[in-house]
């Protein structure tokens, strides 16, 4: 008899556990897998290129049943372009869409492809073929304005690697003395194409704190770039020759990075007639930044 009763008041226990537990146990989300497709789009052709630029975009024909979330073109010298390579971001939804490459390389082939993203994933339009373009003269490029590319009797030239200079696309100062107030000899006599950013650094090194004219360029940072220096003599005339393909200048003096004379004087550049005059470092001229590449 106890024995029966032993067994039934057991069962009750584990039914009142389990009811106790059923009672206290959460329940599971209920998260269903997305469903749907994956968007179906076209690439569009490539236009407008040029030697750091192109444009393309994408046309998105069906979402897949789900909201489109990104959209834009991806590329690289690879020939199947992903999202982990560069791309542009040019909104959501269906329909067509535009999209400007930029900072690529000069003389370079790239493949460039659509691509859109709902909540199953991303798709992509067909892979397009395309080149850049060599740089010229005012093409925008790397920070600033293409100014002046390297001939082949000029210090630093490659026959295999086109190098030149690139000249910000306004002026750093509309007036400025060369030195901070404290004449003296900075060793700053470099005057060919090249010796610009050396000049700049020991100028700065000599003169120390304070707002002048080499100090500007070697502080600006413009384009994503910080290596800008005040051009020395011939990198400056190689600027005013080519003044109307760079813009933004005035008939006024510029100065350049070349001391001249012993301690007291520097040469600017003549803007109305491009000759270079040597003058005192006190004077109150333009600056014009530019950087190598």
């Amino acid at each position: 008899m106890n024995k029966g009763i032993n067994y039934l008041s057991t069962v009750l226990v584990l039914s009142l556990f389990l009811v106790f537990y059923s009672s206290c146990k959460k329940e599971e989300p209920n998260n269903p897998p997305p469903t749907g497709l994956l968007p179906t789009l076209t690439s569009n052709a490539m236009s407008l290129i040029k030697s750091s630029t192109a444009s393309s975009g994408g046309e998105i024909t069906s979402d897949g049943g789900s909201s489109i979330i990104a959209r834009g073109v991806c590329w690289s010298t690879g020939a199947t372009p992903t999202l982990a390579d560069n791309k542009t971001n040019d909104g959501a939804g269906v329909g067509s869409f535009t999209s400007a490459l930029t900072n690529l390389s000069p003389n370079t082939s790239y493949y460039a492809r659509a691509y859109a993203t709902n909540s199953i994933g991303t798709a992509y339009g067909s892979a397009l073929y395309f080149t850049t373009l060599s740089t010229a003269l005012g093409d925008n490029y790397l920070g600033g304005i293409i100014a002046y590319i390297l001939q082949p009797t000029d210090p630093g030239y490659d026959a295999a690697i086109q190098h030149g200079l690139i000249a910000a696309p306004t002026d750093q100062s509309a007036g400025i003395q060369w030195y901070n107030g404290t004449n003296m000899s900075t060793g700053a006599s470099g005057m060919a194409i090249g010796t610009g950013n050396a000049n700049t650094n020991t100028i700065v090194a000599m003169q120390g704190a304070g707002s002048y004219a080499a100090s500007i360029c070697l502080d600006l940072n413009l384009g994503g770039y910080s290596d800008w220096y005040l051009p020395s003599k011939d990198e400056l005339l190689r600027l005013y020759a080519n003044r109307v393909a760079i813009g933004g200048f005035i008939n006024s003096n510029y100065w350049t990075s070349s001391e001249t004379g012993g301690i007291f004087s520097a040469l600017a550049i003549f803007w109305p007639t491009g000759g270079p005059i040597g003058t005192t470092k006190d004077n109150i001229f333009r600056v014009r930044a530019i950087r190598s590449f």
